[in-house]
């Protein structure tokens, strides 16, 4: 709660997801000038908290929220009073983040919804068959890095789409792309380290040819 309420106060972009809590920041980070030097930060753990206690980061339009379809569907009906009408997903993402005050929302699964209460992105690039355990981490990590890089070239870096909006598709590419790449190399046996190993290539691929 502490950390959300310091993000806010300082205007940092915050990726919210599920697990554990990490900052990835500029170089000479201390303890005692966290919120400073912090660039962005990635709050994991979060979605639970979101839902039992919406309000903390309802309307913070530099929040990020990344759940898969189990903690989507306890946050809809946290703020909906409805379950999840299964025939309607992309209405459904649309009307969590305008509940929500119009943050993104990115839900995970087999084809990403990303939308900011005002449009709906549908992020189908292929993967692979496999979903690895910390594939999470690496889209929260490679959103957060993507979102502040986004925020700081603004809606006219953009072609005027909202910036967040923007990282969120790029980052599910990504990350999409590196499980391709992965996946082609080990098979089955691909782990979340043998992404990452691809991430750089995958980038090179996705945005810099």
């Amino acid at each position: 709660q502490g950390i959300i309420e310091k993000s806010k106060m300082k205007g940092i972009p915050i990726i919210i997801d599920a697990v554990s809590i990490f900052f990835i920041s500029v170089s000479g980070l201390t303890l005692k000038n966290l919120f400073s030097k912090c660039s962005y930060c990635v709050l994991q753990d979060g979605l639970w908290l979101i839902s039992q206690q919406p309000s903390l980061i309802q309307g913070y339009q530099r929040a990020i929220l990344t759940p898969n379809y189990m903690e989507f569907s306890r946050l809809y009906e946290a703020m909906l009073r409805d379950p999840v009408d299964s025939s309607d997903h992309h209405g459904c993402v649309l009307r969590l983040s305008q509940a929500m005050g119009n943050l993104t929302v990115v839900q995970k699964g087999e084809r990403d919804l990303i939308s900011d209460g005002e449009k709906v992105l549908v992020c189908s690039h292929e993967g692979s068959s496999r979903r690895c355990g910390g594939q999470g981490d690496l889209l929260s990590g490679s959103l957060g890095v993507l979102a502040h890089w986004a925020f700081v070239a603004g809606a006219e870096k953009t072609n005027g789409q909202n910036p967040f909006l923007v990282a969120a598709f790029g980052a599910c590419s990504l990350t999409r792309q590196s499980n391709q790449q992965a996946f082609q190399k080990f098979g089955r046996s691909m782990t979340a380290s043998d992404m990452v190993s691809e991430v750089g290539t995958a980038f090179n691929k996705l945005f810099e040819t």
